[in-house]
């Protein structure tokens, strides 16, 4: 119904669309939340209009334009400008511009997407302009919060001319990587690795042995026993750090990990070990154990990667008793049990893909090692070749007395 008035309607709301800012005197009366209504109401109208795709594209550049074209300068005048006040007032509108953009793609659908309008263009050239602000040192945080949303939204409305876009985004945001800013950040790589799958591989892989070593870089920089904030930021961060390889792993994305130098592949494994055996949190322990389970699955078999097999009778079979034996393991807790059913899992994952031979080494090396009464490795082992549930429930039972 509202086809013939839609171009009279954007050309009469044009007062609406101008951007706040410092130099305008923040002239008109909407709050930003009604800003970003109107602009998201515009994006709807045009993208769900019978108009042809060229009229849409033409529509959206001019409801768009006026973004670009302010973005530009007020980055500029940010950098110059020496008064804080104004700084922030700067960053605000940054931040504004970017949301402003991301509302206008929520007028995209599955039936209408931003291909189908002719927009893919308008959008990444948005997107170009947006990623200048990515390295601002002032007001970093809420600048990087507007152009890692307007990235989420892209994601979701782009297909593969999003992909590019990845090592360009990693490389600015590595330059100066902060705890907090590497865990907002992950959430993003996992919707990609999501969406895209195997498809993301090649650009996954020029990026991912940077990343991880940033994120272990930061993880590792001493801080103040007592700085409880930064204490929480890198907590979170290994937790994302974590999620992150669990979301290569089951999406069809494992060729990253596999086809790392075979030192950076051994130093990744071990960062996985170390979770499930070291860090005092129930719920990275959970995800570590679930890794090392995948992996077990997928490379632990006869025609597994080679090395790996050894690996994983010297590295992830200790880490599944070492972690329980730990004082800070609760057996009791209800995140740790969840933790300890992923490593009761993982030890018949093993016995499933090494059968007879895994359970001789458990029984005449490895447990007779640490000390462990022979019928108690007896019992264990008839034990593993129950179901998941009464395993479980035996593990927890296992570890209680040898901690007691």
């Amino acid at each position: 119904q509202l086809n013939p008035y839609i171009e009279d309607v954007l050309s009469r709301i044009q007062d609406l669309l101008v951007l706040n800012t410092p130099d305008n005197g923040y002239q008109h009366l909407l709050s930003n939340e009604d800003q970003l209504f109107i602009y998201e109401t515009a994006g709807s109208l045009i993208v769900s209009s019978s108009l042809s795709p060229e009229r849409k594209h033409h529509l959206m550049k001019e409801l768009l334009s006026p973004i670009a074209s302010k973005f530009e300068s007020l980055l500029s005048k940010l950098q110059g400008e020496t008064d804080e006040k104004r700084q922030y007032a700067y960053a605000q509108s940054i931040n504004m511009a970017t949301s402003l953009a991301s509302r206008v793609s929520k007028g995209f659908s599955s039936q209408q997407t931003m291909q189908a309008c002719g927009c893919v263009e308008t959008f990444t050239d948005l997107l170009k302009i947006f990623l200048q602000a990515v390295n601002v040192p002032t007001h970093r945080q809420l600048i990087q919060t507007g152009v890692r949303q307007y990235l989420h939204r892209m994601v979701v409305c782009l297909e593969k001319e999003i992909l590019p876009f990845v090592p360009v985004v990693l490389e600015n945001l590595l330059k100066q990587p902060e705890a907090k800013e590497l865990h907002d950040f992950l959430p993003l790589m996992n919707q990609l690795i999501m969406k895209f799958k195997a498809a993301i591989v090649p650009f996954l892989q020029q990026v991912f042995m940077p990343l991880v070593s940033t994120i272990f870089q930061v993880l590792s920089t001493p801080s103040d026993d007592l700085d409880q904030v930064t204490a929480v930021e890198k907590k979170m961060l290994q937790r994302s750090y974590y999620l992150f390889l669990s979301t290569i792993i089951s999406n069809d994305c494992l060729d990253v990990i596999k086809n790392q130098e075979m030192n950076n592949l051994h130093s990744l494994l071990l960062t996985v070990v170390q979770g499930a055996a070291d860090i005092p949190d129930p719920q990275s322990q959970k995800m570590c154990y679930n890794i090392m389970k995948k992996l077990v699955e997928t490379w632990g078999g006869p025609n597994g990667l080679a090395g790996f097999v050894d690996f994983m009778y010297k590295s992830f079979l200790p880490a599944c008793f070492l972690g329980p034996m730990k004082p800070t393991f609760d057996l009791n807790d209800g995140q740790t049990s969840l933790a300890l059913g992923e490593c009761a899992q993982c030890l018949r994952c093993m016995l499933d893909k090494r059968g007879q031979e895994f359970l001789t080494y458990l029984s005449t090396d490895y447990l007779p090692k640490l000390n462990v009464p022979a019928e108690n490795i007896q019992e264990l082992c008839e034990a593993l070749k129950t179901d998941n549930k009464t395993f479980r429930t035996y593990l927890k039972n296992f570890f209680l007395k040898a901690k007691s």
